[in-house]
This record gives C-alpha cells, sequence and structure tokens, in this order.
C-alpha cells in the first residue's frame, strides 16, 4: 500500500477534490477493507482494474463504494459503476459490481489493482446493497422505512433454467417465511414492460435455497445474487452536468414588464453561488424562478429536473425564506424540523435521527428542549437551515441568510455554511447583500436593477476583470480628506478611484509604480497627508461591486 494524504485540488474539473488515497495490489485486497471500515462514515470512491469473471475480459472502472465485507471466507467490496474506463468495452456493465481479491472466482471481478479515495463529504447516501442470501435483512430494513416508492435492482438466476437474469422495478411487497435451514426473506418487484409495449410483470425474489425449489412461478422467480435497493426513489434523477442551471431564464409579469430578463448561469455538485446585487435588481425573482414558484420561460433545472415539475424538483432543493416567521414558534427544534421533513415521506424514526445529526452540526442540539421562539436570532438561522436540510437535498437555496445579524453571528453563519457544504457535499446558493460574503462562495452572480445579471464567475476572475488585473494603488491618507478622491482622479493615467474612509484605490492600466509616485506628489501638492503608500493593494468583491454598478467597468459572464 502506498497511501498519499496530501490536500489537493483535482485538476478534472468534473471530478471532486478528494483528501485521501491509498493504492493497493488484489493481493491485497483485505487491507483495502480494513481502510474502507475505518473511514466508513466517509463517501468513498474507488478505481478498479482487474477481470471480470463472467468473460475473463479485462476491465476498468471508477465508482463509489456502497459496502465493504470482510469474513472468514469471503472478503468483498461492492461498487456502484459511475464511469466505465475501459478503452475498448465489449458489453455494457452491470451497474453494481463486486469485487474480490486477484485469486477470488466468486465475485464478479478479480482485482489486480485497486485505487480508494476517500471525499472530504460524509456519506449521505441512502441506497442499500445486499448479497442474496442477505434478503432477509433487506427485507426488515424496508418494513422499518416504511417508504411508498422504493426502487430495485436484482441480479441473479432464474428458478426454472438457472440463466442469469437482471430486474430493475418498484418493490411493492417483502415478507419472510421459514426455510428448510434458515429463515428465508423475499420481495415482490413491479418490472414495467420496455417500451411500454406488453404488459407489467410481477417477479418474487427469493433467497437461494439448497433443498426446496420456488413455491412460485418459475419462470418469474428469481434467485438473487446481489440486490441494490433505492429506499427513495423519488430522489431518483437523471444524469446531469450542472446540479443548477438556467439559460435566458425570463419572469415577465401580466403588464408584459420583465422583472428578469435572459439570465444565465451554472454552477457544479457541491459548488457554492453568492447572488449579490442592489434591492429590485431580480435576486429574488430567480430563485423563485428556479424553484417553480413564479411562472417563467427558458431553461431553468434543479439536478437536471426542470423546475416546472415542481412535485417533482422540490425533493432536490431546500429553502431557507428570509422570514423566519414559517417556523412553528412553540415547537422545538427537533419537532419543526420532524414537522416539515414528513411533507417528503420520510419516516419519523429517521427525521430524528437527522435531525439530532443536523442540530449538532449546527451547534443548538443543547436547545432541543426549547421552544424555537426562545432561540436567538444566530440559532434560529441555523434551525431554519437545518429544517431545510432535514430531506438531504441535493442544493440549498438562502433569501438573504445573514440580514439582521451582526458582524459576529454573520461570520459563524458563514463557517456552518462552509462546513456544510464539505461535510454534506451540498451546493448552496445565497442572496446576499454583503458583497464581501461573496468571497466565501466558487461563484458570484451580480445583478442590477434593469439589466439583471450583469456579471458572472469565480470571485478571482470577476475580480482579475478590473484593471491591471485586480491590482491597484492603495494609500491610507492619515485622516479623511473630502479632497482626495477628486485630486486623484485627476492624475494622468487613473481610470477611477474607490475610497472607504481612509483608504483609496486608484485602478489604472499604467504601470502601478509610476502612477503611485504621481498620486503621492498630487496629494502632497494639496497638504494632504499620507499614512502608507501601497503599490499593489489587491481588490475585493466589495471594490469589484461599486466599479460595476457605477458603470466604472464592464461586467463579464464567464461560460
Amino acid at each position: 500500500m502506498i497511501p498519499n494524504t496530501d490536500l489537493h485540488d483535482a485538476t478534472d474539473d468534473e471530478k471532486p477534490a478528494f483528501v485521501e488515497e491509498a493504492y493497493f495490489s488484489g493481493a491485497r485486497i483485505g487491507e483495502a477493507i480494513d481502510w474502507c471500515v475505518i473511514r466508513q462514515d466517509r463517501e468513498l470512491h474507488c478505481e478498479v482494474e482487474g477481470i471480470l469473471n463472467s468473460t475473463g475480459k479485462e476491465v476498468r472502472f471508477r465508482g463509489r463504494i456502497l459496502k465493504v465485507k470482510k469474513g472468514v471466507l469471503s472478503r468483498k467490496i461492492a461498487v456502484f459503476v459511475e464511469e466505465d474506463l475501459r478503452r475498448r468495452k465489449a458489453g455494457e456493465l452491470e451497474k453494481v459490481l463486486t469485487i474480490g481479491s486477484d485469486r477470488t472466482s466468486q465475485q464478479d471481478v478479480s482485482v489486480t489493482q485497486i485505487t480508494v479515495q476517500n471525499y472530504l463529504k460524509r456519506n449521505m447516501a441512502d441506497d442499500l446493497f445486499y448479497e442474496g442470501r442477505d434478503l432477509q435483512q433487506a427485507v426488515k430494513d424496508l418494513e422499518k422505512m416504511k417508504s411508498q416508492d422504493v426502487a430495485c435492482t436484482v441480479w441473479g438466476k432464474r428458478a426454472s433454467d438457472k440463466l442469469p437474469i437482471m430486474i430493475h422495478g418498484k418493490v411493492i411487497g417483502s415478507s419472510t417465511a421459514p426455510a428448510p435451514i434458515l429463515p428465508e426473506g423475499s420481495l415482490e418487484i413491479r418490472v414495467e414492460p420496455e417500451g411500454d409495449v406488453g404488459d407489467a410483470k410481477i417477479y418474487h425474489v427469493a433467497q437461494p435455497q439448497l433443498l426446496m425449489g420456488p413455491r412460485f412461478n418459475p419462470n418469474l422467480t428469481v434467485l438473487a445474487s446481489k440486490v441494490y435497493i433505492m429506499p427513495y426513489a423519488w430522489k431518483l434523477a437523471p444524469e446531469y452536468r450542472d446540479v443548477v442551471a438556467t439559460r435566458n431564464l425570463t419572469v415577465t409579469i401580466k403588464s408584459g414588464k420583465k422583472l428578469i430578463e435572459n439570465v444565465s448561469f451554472s454552477i457544479k455538485e457541491g459548488e457554492m453561488l453568492a447572488i449579490i446585487g442592489e434591492s429590485g435588481a431580480g435576486k429574488s425573482t430567480t430563485v423563485k424562478a428556479l424553484i417553480g414558484d413564479i411562472p417563467s420561460t427558458g431553461v431553468c433545472r434543479i439536478a437536471g429536473i426542470d423546475s416546472r415539475q415542481t412535485q417533482k424538483v422540490r425533493h432536490f432543493f431546500g429553502y431557507c425564506p428570509q422570514d423566519l416567521s414559517y417556523m412553528y414558534e412553540t415547537f422545538t427544534p427537533l419537532e419543526n424540523i420532524i414537522a416539515f421533513g414528513k411533507q417528503y415521506d420520510i419516516p419519523e424514526w429517521q427525521l430524528i435521527q437527522r435531525g439530532k445529526t443536523l442540530l449538532r452540526d449546527f451547534g443548538v442540539l443543547e436547545k432541543g428542549n426549547s421552544a424555537s421562539s426562545e432561540l436567538s436570532g444566530g440559532q434560529q438561522r441555523r434551525v431554519s437551515i437545518a429544517i431545510a436540510l432535514a430531506h438531504n437535498p441535493r442544493v440549498l437555496l438562502m433569501d438573504e441568510p445573514t440580514s439582521g445579524l451582526d458582524p459576529d453571528n454573520r461570520s459563524e453563519l458563514w463557517r456552518y455554511l462552509t462546513f456544510i457544504n464539505q461535510e454534506y457535499g451540498t451546493s448552496i446558493v445565497v442572496i446576499t447583500h454583503y458583497p464581501v460574503e461573496a468571497e466565501f462562495c466558487d461563484k458570484v452572480a451580480v445583478f442590477m436593477r434593469g439589466k439583471s445579471l450583469v456579471a458572472y464567475g469565480t470571485p478571482a476572475r470577476l475580480k482579475e476583470s478590473m484593471p491591471s488585473r485586480g491590482f491597484a494603488v492603495g494609500i491610507v491618507l492619515n485622516d479623511v480628506d473630502p479632497r482626495a478622491r477628486e485630486t486623484l482622479e485627476a492624475v494622468e493615467g487613473a481610470k477611477f478611484v474607490l475610497q472607504r474612509g481612509e483608504l483609496l484605490k486608484i485602478f489604472t492600466d499604467e504601470p502601478l509604480e509610476i502612477i503611485a509616485e504621481k498620486c503621492v506628489s498630487a496629494l502632497k501638492e494639496k497638504g494632504i497627508g499620507v499614512k502608507i503608500v501601497k503599490t499593489k493593494s489587491v481588490a475585493d468583491m466589495v471594490d469589484f461591486y461599486i466599479a460595476i454598478t457605477r458603470g466604472l467597468i464592464q461586467g463579464i459572464i464567464e461560460k
């Protein structure tokens, strides 16, 4: 094993950054399993090279680790295949593959090499994997969840002729029954016809038994070897590139006035987006269109789902309005989470479990028995975020969450948001009227009244679009002097000057050292005292926002 625990960013934009990875040969699959067990609360991925035992062909794929097992007779890892890396693909790979040592013939793949990766995110997956002989446990788990919409994929053999078969459908029944040796679990799965041709079929999924044949129609009985379950089928989303995407998004009211027009931006999974702008610029309108709350035209998707499909898309986002009055004041934080979480058909036991975790992560678990009205403003805001996260959404949308909070509470809230983004992997969209808060985000969208979206990109890229790639001459005065700004704007070569108290930043396309000398000379001529001069002062998002809203620079929109 050659571990690598360096923190680094991935060069491929489509691949999340990992914090730890290790390499194992197929002969050391037990060590790979031990590595995974220690980190089982994390989202683990792997890249596998080996031999597909059914064909004897070499395979290479990347996927998410579903389950690891290290027993006396069996050592295996179950992997949900996300990408087939074979150069010459001969047929499709199964969506779930079990992998074992380089000498195994019992698993789908005999591994020659495996790279395991520990991602920054906590494991938030609800999908489950079972071996065929563990079907009884699958039944127990499903009965506990009491979900009404469970998708299931089964690999095994048809009881009538022992030919390999794979079925995918909806679980409509489950039970356990005594068998000659061990209790037997069984599932009933309704499989819809392909292309709407023919009738739906109901298959009976059973555990392999040594002494008894199938008790149901053998042609519709599957002796399971692998069972993959999605307990909440409404979470199934189409494949998508960007978790949030708008293109030419336009909202028009009855009078014909357009509140926003041709708004186009996108963020990838796990990114944070800040939406900043003046009042009435269309920030909240954009978010309301994004969640399907108001009619719009153009493209608007969350997790690949059109926002107009409100009943489906609502499961993929959490929304935190600015007004906290929507919470039940007499309910405790946990009772609020349960009350709002039930609208997503999540069982109460799971909401309690998730709620306690969220409240602990947000530092308000000790307030679990207090009425929400007794909490401070900052604590209530954190509880509102916990409510919005109760159903594990892909995106959290927030409307001015720091409004009304003092600087310390604003800073603390952003620390929690950054934690949720990194720990849960949740993408976040935040409306804020504090441009400085955009520095916390991966992307920034700037809106102006009457112009809609005027700039979009990373904070670094937006600041680099300013003169001298975002560098300026910085001058700190001894005292604030109302003549200073006009004096510096008159300096030859200065494009514009931004002032905040004693600090003035002079932006120019000329060499900064030369402009600095001219500026200091001009101020001395006026008798204005200078305390500090920096020839390479860095612009921040406040500078960018002031410059673009005053028309001093042109905005850019990154694709």
